[in-house]
């Protein structure tokens, strides 16, 4: 993967990742778990990479929050896909992350048009309707498991909360907060989930999801980079959050320019010839759940599609 350079010091990209993390809590005597976000450099460096718009950072930025929300309780190797395929003009996106804190994902459309009538658009404008899916894949197992719900809502927080509730039956709030500043800068990035547990009392559930939806903005408190901790006890303290884990979560893909020259190998002999002799020259190719670009110049290419399948795998060969 290759990341767009963001105008940082050194030191200031530093004190961005040490902050983006994910925050795993329960509360009220372990009836109610929760996870609390701060994602500031990782939609920095989305917007960045896929070199998105307002609009586009907005929808994708809050599916990158949720993305890592409803990671957080996934163990090793598990990961997991959250789609929407909708009618609006950003027609959807597809979001994986895993239980380490990494995300990656795309629009469907990028960029995408938003009428001139509309002053000032919403989700329910931007997306329209659709399908909502999430897509579990188990280092336990070889088969996905997908679960679907209609996507109607104005809100993907409220979409995501209806489906824990018609998929998994379980209670589910979230809040995914991502504000901009006057310039279209993103300010901050911060989201929450809270979850009811089994012999949850459906008071103290329905007081705590309302609390969250009462909150200030989460992406403003995100934005002053504040202790987590502090936060949590300073938002639900009469609910005695406490806190399980806390870790770094960063905005991350496996691609590299040895995977993409195995794809460009496979490709049939006449198509090799054809960018031989016609190009472009150099030939690049892009990932599209991250947006890194590799470029292959003909140098790289005779090597590839000469060599021998043994020598063409060798990472070595494209450095």
């Amino acid at each position: 993967m290759t990341k767009t350079k963001l105008p940082l010091t050194d030191k200031e990209y530093l004190l961005a990742r040490d902050c983006d993390r994910m925050t795993q809590f329960v509360a009220d005597g372990g009836r109610i778990r929760g996870a609390y976000v701060q994602g500031n450099l990782v939609v920095r460096e989305m917007a960045a990479n896929h070199r998105l718009g307002v609009f586009e950072t907005y929808v994708l930025g809050q599916a990158y929050l949720a993305g890592l929300l409803m990671a957080s309780t996934l163990k090793g190797e598990d990961r997991l896909n959250l789609s929407v395929q909708s009618s609006g003009p950003a027609g959807g996106f597809s979001v994986d992350a895993n239980g380490y804190g990494e995300v990656r994902g795309y629009l469907y459309n990028t960029p995408f048009q938003v009428p001139v009538e509309w002053a000032e658009p919403t989700m329910d404008q931007i997306l329209g309707t659709g399908l909502l899916s999430v897509t579990r894949f188990s280092e336990a197992s070889r088969v996905p498991v997908t679960g679907s719900v209609a996507y109607e809502s104005a809100s993907l927080a409220l979409s995501l909360a209806h489906y824990y509730d018609q998929s998994e039956q379980i209670p589910t709030a979230f809040d995914l907060s991502l504000p901009f500043d006057r310039e279209g800068r993103v300010l901050g990035a911060g989201g929450i989930v809270l979850q009811a547990l089994p012999g949850c009392d459906l008071d103290r559930w329905e007081a705590m999801a309302r609390r969250l939806y009462e909150l200030p903005s989460i992406g403003e408190n995100a934005a002053e980079s504040h202790d987590p901790h502090a936060l949590l006890d300073f938002w639900f303290s009469d609910f005695e959050p406490q806190v399980l884990a806390n870790h770094r979560v960063e905005f991350f893909c496996g691609c590299s320019k040895p995977k993409f020259s195995k794809f460009l190998r496979g490709l049939p002999t006449s198509d090799q010839d054809d960018i031989l002799t016609k190009g472009p020259l150099p030939l690049e190719t892009t990932c599209h759940n991250c947006g890194s670009t590799y470029a292959f110049d003909r140098a790289d290419l005779e090597r590839l599609w000469q060599a021998p399948p043994g020598l063409a795998d060798d990472p070595r060969s494209m450095e």
